[in-house]
């Protein structure tokens, strides 16, 4: 591909090529119009979206939402489940609040032939992982969504050794505001309960998360509004929820505003794999409508303030 990176073997593939020119050429239209806007705009490019704490909290508290006051703001992720040419938009709780956790299982190596004289590391942490599945499954409102998930396990030497060390990393989701409270403490007293039991240390890191996405229905009256003019309402549909993280959130717990998702599926060109996905690519047609979108949406917005 002519946009493929110049590191070999190197691609993140989650469509924010796309969000970036999007919002470039929102910048270079509004730009050009500067001297007819009521209302002073700023265009935010910003790094580190998927690696928490994120570049949105660091932003805002390096002023980007101050001086002067940003009284609404708009964004968009590509989807590429959704064809291009078309937007999803959902008011309320769409995307899940993100925290991340590192545990490091702290037992007594030895030899595998005389367990009773070792801490078994590995089966602590496997106790922990199977223990973790119950605070969501019997601890949490069935009806609020929530999750943990494990993504990495490392520990061990050698097959006949018991390992005296054993490190975890994983995920919790919910799209419930009181369960982004509880999990880190069900997660603590769960991991603090199993160790105590079976003899073994422990340290729990709680790393800084993103908190439910929750878009707003005047914000998201704007978009549906001008995309309706521009393309037609036929090509709306409705964001669904998911357990995906994203720290858009951020601005939207300071100010109003809503992030619509932007279609980027063709399969004639074979752009219908999921994000992250080695064969992921995207129709860049959807930058035309990403673009049209944005700039519309911000010269409406102006026209009311």
């Amino acid at each position: 591909m002519p946009f493929r990176s110049v590191n070999d073997g190197v691609m993140h593939a989650c469509g924010h090529d796309i969000h970036m020119a999007t919002v470039m050429g929102t910048a270079v239209i509004l730009s050009k119009l500067r001297r007819q806007l009521p209302v002073c705009i700023k265009v935010i490019f910003q790094p580190a979206e998927e690696s928490p704490p994120g570049g949105a909290e660091r932003m805002i508290k390096e002023g980007v939402l101050d001086d002067p006051d940003v009284r609404m703001i708009f964004g968009l992720h590509v989807d590429p489940t959704l064809r291009a040419g078309k937007i999803s938009l959902r008011d309320g709780p769409t995307m899940a609040s993100v925290t991340d956790f590192d545990i490091t299982i702290l037992g007594r190596g030895g030899h595998a032939a005389v367990p009773h004289r070792s801490v078994d590391a590995i089966a602590v942490a496997a106790e922990i992982i199977e223990s973790m599945q119950k605070i969501v499954s019997r601890e949490t409102n069935p009806l609020k969504p929530a999750l943990v998930t494990f993504g990495t396990v490392r520990g061990g030497t050698i097959r006949n050794v018991i390992a005296d060390k054993v490190h975890l990393s994983g995920t919790a989701r919910t799209l419930d505001p009181r369960n982004l409270k509880l999990l880190p403490r069900l997660m603590k007293r769960t991991v603090e309960g199993v160790c105590r039991a079976r003899g073994a240390d422990f340290r729990l890191d709680i790393l800084s998360g993103y908190p439910v996405l929750n878009n707003h229905e005047k914000a998201n009256k704007i978009l549906r509004g001008c995309f309706t003019e521009l393309f037609g309402g036929r090509l709306i549909e409705e964001t669904p929820q998911t357990m995906g993280g994203e720290d858009f959130s951020f601005y939207l717990n300071k100010v109003p505003g809503a992030m619509f998702r932007l279609g980027v599926k063709n399969e004639k060109i074979k752009a219908n794999k999921p994000w992250h996905s080695p064969e992921f690519i995207a129709d860049e047609r959807s930058i035309y409508y990403g673009t049209a979108l944005l700039t519309y949406a911000v010269l409406k917005f102006a026209e009311s303030v």
